[in-house]
């Protein structure tokens, strides 16, 4: 559950990151972030089942968006499986930090004269949408009974990753359009530095057959 719910956090201040670079109020950055997280969360049913209250019952207090950095601060209760003299829940505080976008503003057009692209350092292939759901993870953890019969959201099934997936393990952690599992959720698959760049400096890749055809 707390797995589940760091995830869901740190979904939602890396996309809040990103996508605020033309919101001026920080409440309503703030309050992008919240959406996010509860958004993500929502996916979990470990959250609706043994989280007190309701999963949308979550605390908020001490979190804070500013021009530089966006910060969740989350406390919730959890039921207690057995119950032990007078406590019935335990209380968890989780967090997550992310540095807000600085860089390029996405949603500004574009210099006529210049074609730009969004690419990633192991990736493939090149975007002409940063928020395309091939650079945009969403990760995910697995028990190992279930990864054969997972498919991703393109429908194709996830193969074993060459870097880091070792035996006798019982958890694995994939991604919304990935293609292959993970065992350590640092591995370099799972990471995505997403860079602009001209078109003409993306040799080597193909475009993306979401988002890269699009003028």
């Amino acid at each position: 559950m707390q797995t589940a719910v760091q995830e869901s956090a740190t979904y939602a201040t890396r996309k809040t990151a990103a996508m605020a670079v033309n919101v001026e109020s920080d409440s309503v950055a703030l309050s992008m972030a919240k959406g996010y997280y509860f958004h993500h969360v929502s996916k979990y049913e470990v959250v609706k089942k043994y989280m007190k209250g309701s999963w949308i019952m979550t605390n908020f207090n001490g979190s804070s968006c500013t021009e530089d950095d966006i910060l969740l601060k989350i406390s919730y209760e959890i039921k207690m499986p057995i119950k032990f003299a007078n406590i019935d829940s335990i209380r968890i505080f989780q967090t997550s930090h992310q540095r807000r976008w600085t860089g390029d503003n996405p949603r500004l057009e574009r210099d006529d004269d210049v074609d730009y692209v969004y690419i990633t350092e192991t990736g493939y292939a090149y975007h002409r949408d940063i928020n395309c759901s091939h650079i945009d993870l969403s990760i995910h953890s697995i028990d190992k009974k279930n990864i054969n019969s997972a498919r991703n959201q393109s429908g194709g099934k996830y193969y074993k990753c060459s870097h880091c997936v070792k035996n006798n393990q019982t958890q694995y952690y994939i991604t919304d359009y990935g293609t292959n599992y993970h065992s350590d959720k640092n591995c370099s698959g799972l990471k995505r530095s997403i860079k602009r760049v001209k078109l003409s400096e993306a040799k080597g890749k193909s475009p993306c057959k979401s988002c890269g055809g699009n003028n």
